[in-house]
């Protein structure tokens, strides 16, 4: 698994910043991504597949993505002998300059940092 071979890497005092997709992100419509075509992605789960159009460019092909939640995230961290010490799930302010849709209350993005389970104490 690519995460073992990242912590293999990382030296004792270093740390990983992992920036994942939150479930969120696939359930509702956003200034730059659009999921109302795909009902089915409300009941997906951990390791389903999920569909999302990017609307900030031409090409509106869905684009297909593994739904991952945070306690299967921080499975995934364990299991390479990672540890979680700062998890964020930051929300757009509003002051920005974008028409947000659901940026200011949902966050779209998950921010885990990350550490060798053995620094971390």
């Amino acid at each position: 698994m690519i995460l073992c071979d990242l912590r293999r890497l990382l030296v004792s005092s270093g740390i990983i910043v992992s920036i994942v997709s939150s479930p969120e992100i696939y359930t509702h419509e956003w200034a730059s991504f659009s999921t109302k075509d795909f009902p089915e992605n409300r009941k997906a789960r951990s390791g389903d597949v999920v569909r999302i159009v990017v609307t900030d460019h031409r090409d509106r092909r869905p684009v297909e993505d593994i739904v991952c939640t945070d306690e299967s995230y921080r499975k995934l961290y364990r299991q390479a002998g990672l540890k979680v010490i700062q998890m964020l799930a930051p929300l757009a302010n509003g002051d920005e300059g974008y028409a947000w849709v659901n940026e200011t209350s949902i966050a779209p993005w998950i921010i885990y940092v990350l550490s060798t389970a053995e620094s971390a104490g």
